[in-house]
């Protein structure tokens, strides 16, 4: 386990908790380490025999969190895998399009494994991460737990809770899941498995209008870099070799 598994309590409590009767984690009686998972993250403890046939689940393998499947290879996404992507953001297109520093304010509204939104954590952001399906938004609150990260990270869907919350962002920042992606480019595997567990086209105009009104200097919106902006005219964008991020500046 490395250190930053072993956490405080006080760590732990900077993650709000998310829905445990609707995220329960199935595990062998005997795993001791996966029922000290479920206790940190308020999964339910669940048998491995009763575990789905044919659905992703939440399970410990090798001493992580992981999401299982009967037919599959599981995922883990650790520490490890993630490090030194985080650790060299300083001058990255995310960091430049979000004009990451120290103190801003942002909401990562789609976020996923919660990778983006952990970077800019790292870079000093108070940043909240969404997610909306509680399998992967268990994920990110482990991957946070493991890195040592204060990011909040809240499974909601990104259109309640702009509608839901009082507080104003420096940042609003969209990772929506890209149209089809081209036959002759395959994702990487993690992004495979969310492609199939994430939430499938969401109303991005509506968000984004929700999205205005509770943002003081910009949304970034991450797309392909060949994608249509559709409805969409940002301001300006940050462009990398896959990549771009659009920019709308609050005025």
């Amino acid at each position: 386990m490395t250190s930053a598994s072993r956490t405080t309590e006080e760590t732990v409590a900077e993650l709000d908790p998310i829905d445990s009767a609707q995220t329960p984690i199935f595990l062998r009686p005997d795993d001791d380490r996966g029922k000290e998972l479920a206790s940190t993250f308020d999964l339910e403890f669940r048998d491995i025999q009763s575990a789905p046939a044919t659905d992703w689940y939440l399970g410990c393998k090798q001493g992580e969190l992981a999401l299982c499947h009967s037919s599959e290879h599981s995922l883990v996404i650790s520490e490890r895998s993630v490090r030194s992507k985080i650790d060299d953001a300083r001058n990255t297109h995310l960091a430049k399009a979000c004009m990451a520093r120290r103190g801003r304010v942002v909401l990562d509204a789609f976020g996923g494994w919660g990778i983006d939104g952990l970077t800019l954590s790292a870079l000093g952001c108070e940043v909240t991460i969404l997610e909306v399906n509680s399998l992967i938004c268990t994920m990110a609150r482990y991957l946070a737990q493991e890195l040592g990260c204060t990011a909040k990270v809240v499974c909601a869907d990104a259109e309640r809770y702009l509608q839901d919350t009082n507080e104003v962002f420096d940042v609003v920042y969209f990772d929506p899941m890209f149209p089809g992606h081209p036959k002759s480019a395959k994702p990487v595997r993690r992004m495979q498995i969310l492609e199939v567990l994430a939430r499938k086209d969401p109303d991005i105009e509506q968000i984004f209008e929700f999205a205005k009104s509770r943002t003081r200097d910009r949304i970034v919106v991450k797309r392909r870099r060949t994608e249509n902006a559709r409805g969409l005219v940002p301001d300006w964008n940050v462009s990398g070799r896959t990549v771009r991020f659009d920019v709308f500046q609050i005025r």
